[in-house]
């Protein structure tokens, strides 16, 4: 089907999703009967703001070509034939393009026969960073809170055993400076997946969420009290045992934390994971304080 080719290059490329502008658009309302039926196909809001008609909606690529391509290959063709010519092609505000981007070998000057190579296949020259690779791309990692952390770092040691800037201490500049590159991505990549505050705030940032002015946030006056109060018995106590019952509270608390956010995010809650995240920033925040008191005790 005509349609379907059009739309398979992109769920291989650099195009994770395309954005739908309007929810009163057809397509839009296709979407809203077609999720119905296909549990593994979900919109998810881009601002949890938006709750009008111009309410913007993230479509996963691959799910959409897996789901309607075994399912519903003629409701795929209708929606791609009655999207705007702006999402099906990634013009306009926050879309993605839908077009194959290919690359060359900066040294050799062949073409990449995979996308997010880091070598060339015909010279084996280090490649520059790919931009559009995202922190979960890069680690080879399913995009979801629920990180496998043995495979995060078994995928880190192996990418650092072929990266690392001492194994290119003989090549061409270029390539030292490109393995600098490399290697520092993929230390910031794996430090920001492996905690879960990290790695839920940057997940924030993939659908364009942040928390206002770092832990500020509207939370209830109960939990500030709570925070307020952890903190001056932290302040008070005299004796590391103290210190350390009070950190294995926090611990505690983080834990469930951790366990709420990654169902919330499982759920596509954006706006409660952004308010757990705000509390979990409070917790962490104070377990850094229990280190640092027992550190110097």
């Amino acid at each position: 089907m005509l349609v379907l080719n059009r739309l398979r290059p992109a769920a291989s490329s650099q195009a994770q999703s395309i954005c739908l502008v309007n929810t009163r658009h057809s397509l839009s309302k296709s979407l809203k009967s077609t999720t119905t039926t296909c549990s593994d196909f979900e919109p998810a809001f881009l601002n949890e703001n938006d709750t009008d008609s111009s309410t913007r909606h993230c479509l996963p690529l691959t799910h959409f070509w897996k789901c309607l391509e075994t399912r519903q290959q003629a409701t795929a063709a209708k929606l791609f034939s009655t999207t705007p010519p702006y999402c099906q092609y990634g013009l306009g505000f926050r879309t993605f393009s839908t077009v194959l981007k290919t690359q060359n070998c900066w040294n050799c000057g062949e073409s990449l026969q995979q996308t997010h190579t880091y070598f060339c296949t015909t010279c084996k020259v280090l490649q520059p960073p790919d931009e559009d690779r995202n922190y979960f791309d890069i680690m080879d990692c399913e995009k979801s809170f629920a990180v496998d952390i043995q495979k995060l770092q078994r995928t880190y040691r192996n990418l650092q055993r072929s990266l690392h800037p001492d194994n290119f201490s003989q090549k061409q500049t270029k390539e030292q400076e490109l393995s600098e590159k490399q290697s520092a991505l993929v230390n910031e990549a794996y430090r920001t997946l492996l905690g879960p505050l990290s790695r839920g705030l940057y997940m924030l940032k993939l659908q364009g969420l942040q928390l206002e002015g770092g832990t500020h946030f509207a939370m209830e006056p109960q939990f500030l009290y709570e925070i307020m109060e952890i903190n001056e018995s932290l302040a008070a106590t005299q004796t590391e045992e103290e210190a350390s019952d009070i950190g294995h509270c926090i611990q505690d608390r983080l834990q469930e934390l951790i366990r709420d956010v990654s169902e919330s995010f499982s759920k596509g809650d954006l706006k409660k994971a952004k308010m757990l995240l705000a509390k979990m920033k409070y917790f962490v925040n104070i377990e850094d304080k229990v280190k640092e008191k027992l550190s110097s005790s």
